[in-house]
């Protein structure tokens, strides 16, 4: 059986979409994934599911030139680890998501001539991808989704289907820009069920009632919720949307390249959610309240996010078809 090899890590949305790809490819090929070691976030996701190898891979550091001083010399040594993984696994063709996790692999890749993809999740592309593009055998501008579950019971704090429900979220470590802004208005809001993840180092600060540290089933509450208020992440919002949920997004205005900004942008424009910047104003409230005396608006705004969410289911099974067909 021919290897795929996987590379992708740092954030979820590098791995999840590689997941998706590789979930239709699994009968087909051997797949394994490529990675950075324990306590790495990727290492966690995906060495119970997959054959999980080992790399070394270095961040730009963005605020010390000093470090960056370092960094051709660094990287170097991740190419030629990357070259003797890829010499010991000798795959037919690789599969990268973009980041810094994936570049010494694809880089390990154009020295050896070994095909490989590149898949963007972003808005914009990121500069591993940028980087490396042009030595692809394809190029594929999509954020894959694996299926999102099904039929899940409410949540008992969403068991009163009467009010409207609202999810918040910003990630297991919670988001001081929209922890800061619901904090504001979170007395104002009556006559809904609300769960505010505010992540597991804030708990001890946020004593509403709303506020839990952790969601360990977070697709239930996402499915059951009418309004989600979130970061825009690539997995975080292809998710959000093949719920087909719609969304108030707050996009985290330190990622790279703004990305998150124009990930929500992309979807504000088709009409699927409304975006608050953390520097603006606080217009949550408004933007809220809006919604919940307009289900109608609401209504359109879903029909929206599940059109763009089944584009994201669809992308999973389409592009793992072209790479086999190629």
């Amino acid at each position: 059986m021919k290897k795929i090899l996987f590379v992708c890590g740092g954030t979820g949305g590098h791995v999840f979409p590689a997941v998706a790809v590789a979930e239709n490819l699994v009968d087909s090929y051997d797949i394994v994934f490529a990675g950075r070691a324990a306590p790495s976030m990727e290492e966690k996701l995906l060495s119970s599911k997959f054959d999980y190898r080992h790399i070394k891979a270095v961040p730009l550091a963005r605020h010390s030139i000093i470090k960056n001083l370092l960094l051709p010399l660094s990287l170097l040594s991740c190419v030629l680890g990357a070259m003797k993984l890829l010499k010991q696994e000798n795959p037919e063709f690789i599969v990268g998501t973009g980041g810094y996790v994936a570049l010494p692999i694809m880089l390990a890749a154009i020295l050896k001539r070994i095909p490989f993809y590149v898949i963007e999740p972003n808005a914009v592309m990121g500069i591993a991808n940028k980087i490396c593009a042009k030595f692809a055998k394809k190029v594929y501008i999509a954020s894959p989704v694996r299926k999102m579950p099904e039929n899940l019971p409410a949540p008992k704090a969403f068991a009163d289907d009467k009010k409207f429900r609202i999810l918040i979220t910003g990630g297991s470590q919670g988001a001081l820009g929209i922890n800061r802004k619901i904090e504001q208005i979170i007395e104002k809001l009556e006559n809904v069920s609300v769960v505010w993840q505010v992540g597991a180092k804030n708990v001890d600060k946020y004593k509403h009632p709303s506020a839990v540290a952790f969601l360990d089933n977070i697709y239930a509450y996402m499915q059951h919720a009418n309004l989600i208020i979130s970061r825009s992440g690539a997995s975080t919002l292809a998710e959000i949307l093949a719920f087909g949920k719609p969304s108030i997004l707050l996009p985290y205005p330190y990622a790279t390249a703004n990305h998150q900004e124009y990930n929500a942008r992309a979807v504000e424009k088709e009409g699927a959610a409304y975006v608050e910047l953390d520097k603006e104003p606080n217009g949550l409230f408004e933007k809220i309240t809006a919604l919940m005396n307009d289900r109608e608006k609401l209504a359109v705004m879903s029909k929206k996010a599940g059109e763009l969410g089944e584009l994201n289911r669809k992308a999973a099974g389409e592009i793992a078809r072209d790479i086999c067909s190629t």
